[in-house]
């Protein structure tokens, strides 16, 4: 495949342009990121459950087919990041990234734990069943620091805390950081990932510290306007005032 991809004009609704070629598309409660190449198109997360007709829609106005989609990466295992990922990997011929830890919940050959922080907080097994997604083959087990098949220049970076295996993508070519739940961007100040649905708060917060390895400056997060500028200072100062 070689193709352009351009954005036509775009209702307010639209994907969200982070650059040339990087978008995020509105699923159900979470943002997908959208990266397209020349041979095809990646996207981090899959929304929650019935997210695809929101995906494909966003896709469309970006003049891409789910045919063309060759990769998810998911962030992380919460069903509103992953709870899409069965009917959006039925759709495409995509296969699936996730960070190792996390690998065998995706597969099914691990049960999924409660995304709430406290376990012991009663769930009801017919619910949490129905948020998440039904198993689906991981070809890509990742590790801290590997690149992801089918595009070029996107780096995993493994930040655990918010979930064991939760993971930024850094896409080097546009200067970005994809964050997932790691970050929050709340009355335009950074904060960390919500305490209510991370599993460990302190472990989360000394993993941002790794994002500072790497040159950035747009930060996209998944429920949350994206920061398109000075984004890797703001989380230096952000660290550097949780500090003191």
């Amino acid at each position: 495949m070689d193709r352009k991809f351009s954005v036509p004009e775009i209702p307010l609704l639209g994907p969200i342009r982070i650059a040339p070629n990087v978008h995020q598309v509105r699923a159900l409660i979470a943002r997908v990121t959208v990266l397209t190449a020349r041979d095809g198109v990646v996207l981090i997360d899959a929304g929650s459950r019935g997210s695809l007709p929101a995906i494909k829609a966003g896709l469309s106005l970006l003049g891409v087919s789910l045919e063309q989609v060759r990769l998810i990466a998911l962030t992380h295992s919460h069903p509103d990041h992953a709870g899409g990922l069965a009917e959006l990997a039925e759709a495409t011929p995509a296969q699936v990234a996730i960070h190792h830890t996390e690998a065998d919940i995706v597969s099914g050959d691990k049960p999924a734990p409660s995304f709430l922080r406290r376990e012991r907080l009663p769930q009801v097994p017919s619910a949490v069943s129905f948020i998440n997604s039904p198993p689906v083959e991981v070809s890509h087990p990742l590790k801290d620091g590997d690149y992801l098949p089918e595009i070029d220049g996107v780096r995993a970076i493994h930040t655990p805390g918010h979930t064991p295996g939760s993971t930024c993508y850094y896409v080097e070519s546009a200067k970005a950081i994809v964050v997932g739940d790691a970050l929050q961007y709340r009355f335009r100040k950074l904060q960390q990932s919500s305490w209510f649905f991370t599993r460990d708060p302190e472990q989360a917060r000394q993993s941002l510290a790794k994002l500072l390895d790497v040159d950035f400056t747009t930060i996209c997060f998944s429920h949350f306007p994206p920061i398109k500028e000075n984004g890797r200072e703001l989380l230096a100062e952000f660290l550097q005032n949780w500090q003191t």
